[in-house]
């Protein structure tokens, strides 16, 4: 990874070797400074698909920070410009995308339409169920594809029958086998939502590992959902803890040692005892 400050990455993510824009984007990974916004969003349409995908992703990691900038230039672009503007978009979470990818449904471009109905599932967009069908016929097999695991997403009834549905119209076969395993994943959740459960959210400590380095602010947003649904194990919160202190970001580190104290003193106990001594050397 290069050693580029902010200022100098920035400045060369217009420089006309593409090797020195791959250097700068590295340098951006992890920035939640906001003066980058504006020249990240400009990366997404750069000539090097490497520049414009790393550009989308660490947009999508600063969230909210990056979210009324990224609709603004969501909604004025056009075509393939706005395909890693609405990767970026999802990769927000922020649920106040739902209306601009609802429209987007029936953008020109097959890329678009592909990311936004895949949006619309994630962000759980129960209201858009009509919408979303719309990308069942679709003449794009990938936007159709995309719209199965949509509807998967939502783990419905409605949701689930709109997917036997596409299975039974369906001729190729890969794509009978993504229906079955959508419905699976839906029928699953469902289950688990009719008795009383909670459907974990988090994804795969192996997975999260993997992102620290090439995404750390989204790697840290997936371990905050281990936070968020009190997870019994000890991993995340000290994942995250080291995370933060990485960052010298002080309150969250005390946040996540507190919240691991006060979780696992419950659920785990002696495994808070690392937490208790890592925050009384902080104090």
């Amino acid at each position: 990874m290069s050693n580029f400050t902010l200022n100098e990455a920035i400045e060369k993510l217009q420089d006309e070797d593409t090797n020195i824009r791959k250097q700068a984007i590295e340098s951006l990974i992890g920035v939640t400074d906001e003066s980058a916004i504006d020249p990240l969003i400009n990366a997404t349409t750069d000539d090097n698909a490497q520049v414009r995908f790393k550009a989308a992703e660490i947009l999508g990691s600063m969230g909210d920070a990056a979210f009324d900038r990224l609709v603004l230039k969501f909604t004025s672009e056009s075509c393939k410009n706005k395909r890693f503007l609405a990767f970026a978009l999802k990769e927000t979470k922020n649920e106040n995308a739902i209306p601009y990818f609802a429209e987007a449904i029936d953008d020109e471009d097959f890329g678009v339409r592909k990311v936004s109905v895949r949006a619309l599932g994630e962000l759980q967009a129960h209201d858009e169920l009509a919408t979303i069908a719309k990308g069942l016929d679709d003449d794009d097999w990938g936007v159709r594809l995309a719209t199965v695991y949509a509807l998967g997403d939502l783990a419905s009834e409605e949701s689930i029958a709109l997917i036997k549905q596409a299975r039974r119209k369906e001729k190729e076969k890969d794509f009978k086998k993504s229906c079955n395993k959508a419905i699976k994943k839906a029928e699953k959740a469902l289950k688990a939502k009719a008795s009383g459960k909670t459907v974990s959210k988090t994804l795969p400590m192996k997975t999260i590992k993997e992102m620290e380095k090439s995404n750390p602010q989204k790697a840290i947003r997936e371990y905050e959902q281990y936070v968020t649904e009190e997870v019994g194990k000890d991993a995340p919160y000290k994942r995250l803890a080291i995370l933060y202190r990485k960052l010298n970001d002080y309150d969250n580190e005390v946040r996540v040692l507190e919240k691991a104290i006060e979780v696992l003193s419950k659920k785990n106990p002696g495994k808070e005892e690392w937490f208790e001594k890592r925050l009384a050397k902080m104090k």
